[in-house]
């Protein structure tokens, strides 16, 4: 319903002349047209802020976090790694070698590394969960370019050599963070590896596990803590 249709009452007033009514009709139609074109949001979204390297420091996980696993962190203090990982054939392939090497396109802004090791069922030490947990904090754009690499380079790449050929199978990631990307590369004679990579705002959480099944309790530890440390 019009702003003149409402007012008028559906009655011309007999002094009205032609013109006058085509008037009222064109502003009629103009009314209309603004009413129907969609508002715009209120507040525009915002990107996520790459964690500051004390941030990411307060976001590793400590025994505390978990309950069937110690934690033992690696390279404390580290930089992000810097300069580019060495090139690989196919080219397609390269993301899958980066987040191995810890050295992202686009480069981390922050990097920590750190190792959970559980004990399995059977209780022997020599089956003992050993899973290699990275961060990186880069922002919100170049975390979403890193999975986007990742996801494509799970599903065409078949296998790359780097000392060896890796052989390369796309899995099913867990639903975790805001999105997940899980793929398996495994070479001859050589104990297959499951990476599960997680991007969660501007942070890029990668697992490398020797199971098919990344443990739940680490998984949802880190990226709880990191989703924390975020606010």
């Amino acid at each position: 319903m019009t702003v003149l249709s409402a007012c008028g009452g559906g009655t011309e007033d007999p002094g009205d002349t032609t013109g006058e009514a085509t008037s009222r009709a064109a502003a009629s139609a103009s009314a209309s047209a603004q009413s129907e074109k969609p508002l715009a949001s209120a507040e525009p979204q915002t990107s996520a802020k790459a964690l500051s390297d004390a941030q990411l420091q307060s976001a590793v996980l400590v025994d505390a976090d978990l309950s069937e696993f110690q934690m033992s962190e690696e390279m404390a203090g580290m930089p992000a790694p810097e300069g580019a990982a060495k090139r690989i054939s196919p080219a397609k392939c390269q993301p899958l070698l980066n987040i191995a090497v810890g050295k992202l396109e686009p480069q981390a802004k922050a990097f920590r590394y750190s190792v959970a090791v559980g004990s399995s069922a059977s209780g022997r030490s020599a089956d003992q969960i050993g899973v290699e947990i990275k961060l990186f904090a880069l922002d919100q754009a170049g975390a979403e370019h890193v999975l986007a690499q990742l996801r494509t380079a799970a599903k065409s790449c078949a296998g790359y050599e780097n000392g060896g050929y890796q052989a390369v199978a796309a899995a099913d990631a867990p639903d975790a963070g805001d999105e997940a990307v899980a793929y398996k590369t495994s070479a001859a004679g050589s104990t297959p590896i499951w990476t599960t990579v997680v991007c969660s705002g501007a942070t890029v959480v990668a697992f490398g596990h020797y199971t098919a099944e990344l443990p739940d309790e680490v998984l949802s530890a880190q990226i709880s803590k990191v989703e924390k440390v975020a606010g």
